[in-house]
């Protein structure tokens, strides 16, 4: 039996490309190449605020004009 990594991108889609891979999971697969078990104790995910981004990494410049007081 084989152990793999299988990466996947932002659409849940299998990926061999490790910069778009947003999720991970480690398999064991068996001769014919099905998987027989999983190790969710190894798996990952992207914080989706590195992806995204939060607040404090938005432009700051205001996007209505400033009222006159």
């Amino acid at each position: 039996m084989t152990t793999r990594s299988i990466l996947y991108d932002k659409d849940g889609k299998p990926t061999e490309e490790q910069s778009f891979a947003v999720r991970g999971e480690v398999v064991e697969l068996d001769a014919a190449g099905g998987i027989v078990a999983a190790y969710p104790d190894l798996s990952w995910k992207v914080d989706p605020i590195s992806l995204d981004g939060d607040e404090g990494e938005l432009a700051t410049r205001p996007t209505n004009p400033p009222r006159s007081t």
